[in-house]
């Protein structure tokens, strides 16, 4: 549907031009008249992003236009036989590497230029590591923001081969060892340049046509000449530049040259229904009940390019960060940065051998995995195939006790994943709870895996309850203290059309949140098992940048209206499109009996301000009852 993809796009863009008028003119002191948009000559590529190009600039990125989806017209089974094998690798390599010093993205010297000759560098050793330490897939920078390509490009001499005495091109002899080990292989691609003399970040500019052509072509000679991709990986497009219709383009071209190929939500502006996954960074998002592909991507190392120590994460935060993911749905895209010299730091190989150890043992719990049916739990987490549970322990219960909560499935065996005697484990029920009695030490190193088959497809109750431990402040998370109900945007039911869940970008820009709320007819609701009588303070976690209105949460009986009113970012954040402020208001106290309830927020007004800004009633991140 080309013609009317483009052509819808420009007529409810036009529109929102027409109805704004004069209010939005003055909100940017410019005259905005609706005979410009009839009169537009520029680059027919950039006709979305003039047509909102007096909007504040917070609301010019991932609004108006419908999303750049991965593949067009193909059906839901279509698109999970596509990804399967993406979906089943579960834990990808991601490599930031260049003549970057010290961790630097962005510029690069001649004389940085001259010193990079990584003569230590061989593909076969990287992906040798690599499956040792039990990643499925590779994705490489071919070329970042420095506009630097790690590959011999013949649009640019901007390259490892024409700019440094290294002459060789790694990024075809990694694919080529990747193909003789039968490692996927997929690359990264930045849009943003900012070497290039046509690169601009704003739109009117009489050159960049002049650059979509030179990143059409580069995108053409990685696709053509590297074999095949499991995964392209685009960065860098939350600027005017990057729009709907050049973002098209792209998507037709991969189709054309490589149909099967997994392609990143940037693509596009991280949309919903962007590209073929969402893409999180350095954070793992509270999912719930979602099912959408997704992909978190995080730095082991200290940066994303070698920054010149060996400080790294542990290897229990790796391991963990892949359970949490395989266990949500999601696949674990983690950063290592190789040196100058072509080596992946030995403390960091040394550190992983301990994970790809533990996946050698229980990777059956991990790779071609499902997203097990538990929302939260504070002991570690649990992923799923077919009617066989994999419960991947963190926290050793000191009683020896593992209370797996709302578990309602009838159970054929419980086993240690590492036992091959399969000597079985007892089990038993205690209220909503099974119980499975544990040695008082861990038999395994690392995170024990108790394999739990069912009788059929397991059913949970996912209603919240009182944490036990609490939820320690990390990634932008504030702390949610023990005691507390915590009902994060991923754990809503959502009701209407518009408003939607969203997986986030960055831990500093955007976590996971609840988006697209301009309707008063859509709501949320949550469900809550409360087990012990009490009072709570009740508070609620959201953004917005212009007041949106006013809603009323009721839980128990009690309503508590609330009117949202515009968060300013910190005057020394960058204003950014994936930037927001969240902020947690205390709605007031509400005490509460042993029972089950639903917790609802519904609108009772919306600003008009707020809808045609595109912001909505509000960016909501969780509900928190803490104990009084």
């Amino acid at each position: 549907m080309k013609k009317t993809e483009n052509g819808f796009v420009i007529v409810c863009c036009s529109v929102l031009i027409l109805l704004l008028g004069s209010s939005m003119a003055n909100a940017q002191n410019k005259t905005v008249s609706p005979y410009e948009t009839k009169i537009f000559s520029g680059d027919p590529l950039e006709k979305s992003a003039f047509l909102k190009k007096d909007l504040p600039w917070f609301a010019r990125y991932q609004v108006g236009e419908s999303p750049v989806v991965g593949l067009p017209g193909e059906t839901v089974e279509e698109k999970k036989q596509r990804m399967q094998k993406w979906a089943d690798a579960k834990f990808g390599l991601f490599i930031h590497w260049g003549p970057q010093r010290t961790g630097g993205e962005y510029g690069i010297s001649n004389e940085i230029l001259q010193e990079f000759n990584p003569t230590e560098f061989n593909a076969q050793e990287w992906v040798s590591i690599a499956k040792r330490l039990g990643f499925k897939y590779i994705v490489i920078t071919a070329k970042h923001h420095a506009g630097f390509s790690m590959y011999d490009s013949k649009l640019t001499d901007f390259d490892i081969i024409e700019k440094t005495p290294f002459k060789r091109d790694p990024i075809k002899e990694l694919a080529n060892a990747c193909a003789d080990a039968n490692m996927p292989f997929g690359v990264y691609y930045s849009v943003w340049d900012i070497h290039h003399p046509d690169y601009t970040a704003n739109i009117g500019s009489q050159n960049y046509a002049k650059y979509h052509k030179f990143m059409l072509g580069q995108v053409e000679e990685l696709l053509t000449r590297y074999g095949p991709m499991i995964s392209v990986w685009f960065d860098g497009e939350w600027v005017d530049s990057w729009t709907v219709e050049r973002a098209t383009e792209f998507r037709d071209l991969i189709r054309e040259l490589q149909p099967n190929t997994v392609i990143a939500n940037r693509i596009g502006q991280r949309r919903e229904g962007e590209g073929d996954h969402h893409s999180p960074e350095n954070f793992m998002p509270y999912i719930g009940n979602q099912d959408d592909y997704w992909e978190s991507c995080a730095k082991f190392d200290g940066s994303w390019f070698y920054n010149g120590t060996d400080k790294s994460q542990s290897a229990a935060w790796a391991l963990y960060n892949l359970c949490y993911a395989t266990s949500r749905g999601g696949n674990f895209l983690m950063n290592l940065g190789p040196t100058p010299e072509g080596k992946f730091l030995e403390t960091s190989v040394e550190k992983l051998e301990h994970v790809g150890e533990w996946l050698q043992t229980n990777g059956e719990s991990i790779y071609g995995a499902e997203k097990g049916p538990h929302y939260l739990l504070e002991w570690g987490t649990c992923t799923q195939k077919g009617t066989t549970l994999y419960y991947q322990v963190f926290d050793w219960p000191k009683n020896g006790e593992l209370h797996i909560p709302g578990l309602k499935t009838k159970v054929k065996s419980v086993t240690f994943l590492a036992d091959e005697t399969s000597k079985p484990l007892k089990v038993s029920r205690s209220g909503d709870d099974l119980v499975v009695k544990l040695p008082s030490v861990p038999p395994y190193k690392m995170a024990n895996v108790i394999k739990m088959e069912l009788m059929d497809i397991p059913v949970v109750d996912n209603a919240a309850r009182a944490l036990n431990n609490g939820i320690a402040k990390r990634e932008f998370m504030r702390e949610v203290p023990k005691g507390s109900y915590f009902l994060p945007a991923g754990f809503a039911k959502i009701h209407g059309e518009k408003l939607h869940f969203y997986y986030g970008t960055g831990a500093g820009a955007q976590r996971e949140n609840l988006k697209g709320w301009t309707e008063k007819s859509d709501w949320a609701e949550w469900n809550l098992l409360v087990e012990k009588n009490g009072k709570y303070k009740l508070e609620i976690t959201y953004a917005n940048l212009v007041d949106g209105g006013a809603f009323e949460l009721t839980l128990a009986g009690q309503h508590f209206k609330h009117t949202v009113k515009a968060i300013p970012l910190n005057p020394k954040a960058k204003k950014s499109p994936l930037i927001v402020s969240y902020k947690t208001f205390d709605l007031g106290e509400i005490g509460l009996n042993r029972g089950r309830y639903k917790l609802t927020i519904k609108p009772l007004e919306i600003n008009d301000e707020a809808i045609k800004l595109h912001q909505g009633l509000m960016t909501l991140r969780d509900v928190t009852l803490v104990p009084n």
